[in-house]
């Protein structure tokens, strides 16, 4: 049984009393909300839990900048969420579907998604093809980054003494699809990729593309993403794709999958969620 060092349950109020809390623990306290992590933390450290979910982050709200995902809304209330739902033509509503099963779609927390961002994890790789941007608070104030640059920081230590406040997703006009591939419907990614893109009197304006569960976490593709601007979206196209990515990928092997096995495949996931973004910005 893992936690048994933990003494301490407080419920923050809000924001404020949840830093002051961890900052008193000195390296000792954790933040807890949906706690799906939490409870397989390998830390034996801990002697203090604070709950945020009565800090006020369970919001979904949008506006001129996009929208706004407080780090406690459950993945099962972003689902429900009609705002959310629309937002870049479902994708969000198509990934998060994907992800385990609804008992733990109730628990799961889009904060914790993207703090712990496991390898294999699909969020991940979803939010940094959507350019999300997270606003997050420590004792030194509040500070905006893009997801991506986050992720080439030393972003656990970041959070062990700040509060992830918010994922902000720009607005964007164009369509969206996931791939994924794991051992059953429910199971972690072997490989997931996603796909956007918009078009301009039939060519592609932009393209967006990351690939996760390398096993490395997603990553964005920049040097096929600039390739296909100006392309008209066709099967032969797709096919070339197929073809770059498989050539160019940077993937590894784990226990779960070979490097063999996952440079195959990745071309395939990423024309599979090309095609199918194209045909959704094409009507």
């Amino acid at each position: 049984m893992r936690l048994r060092g933990v003494r301490r349950y407080h419920w923050a109020r809000d924001v404020d009393e949840a830093l002051s809390l961890l900052s008193a623990y000195q390296g000792k306290g954790a933040f807890l909300a949906g706690g799906v992590d939490l409870a397989r933390s390998p830390r034996t450290d801990l002697e203090g839990l604070i709950d945020l979910t009565g800090a006020g982050l369970s919001y979904i709200r949008e506006d001129g900048k996009g929208l706004h995902l407080g780090a406690t809304a459950t993945l099962a209330e972003i689902l429900s969420s009609a705002q959310a739902q629309e937002y870049a033509g479902g994708i969000l509503r198509e990934t998060l579907r994907l992800v385990a099963y609804p008992a733990l779609r109730n628990m799961a927390t889009l904060g914790g998604a993207v703090v712990s961002a496991h390898p294999w994890a699909d969020i991940p790789t979803l939010l940094v093809a959507l350019d999300a941007e997270v606003l997050y608070r420590n004792a030194e104030g509040e500070k905006r980054m893009s997801l991506a640059e986050l992720y080439r920081t030393d972003f656990r230590r970041i959070f062990r003494e700040s509060v992830l406040l918010e994922v902000l997703l720009p607005p964007l006009p164009g369509a969206f699809a996931f791939e994924k591939i794991g051992r059953n419907a429910g199971d972690i990614a072997l490989l997931n990729a996603c796909a956007g893109l918009a078009l301009e009197d039939g060519r592609i304006a932009w393209a967006r593309l990351s690939v996760g569960a390398r096993p490395e976490r997603g990553e964005r593709l920049p040097w096929l993403e600039e390739a296909l601007v100006g392309e008209r979206p066709s099967e032969a196209l797709w096919r070339k794709v197929e073809e770059e990515v498989r050539a160019r990928i940077e993937v590894g092997s784990d226990r779960r999958a070979s490097e063999a096995w996952r440079r195959e495949v990745a071309g395939v996931l990423v024309r599979r969620a090309l095609a199918r973004a194209a045909g959704k910005a094409g009507t």
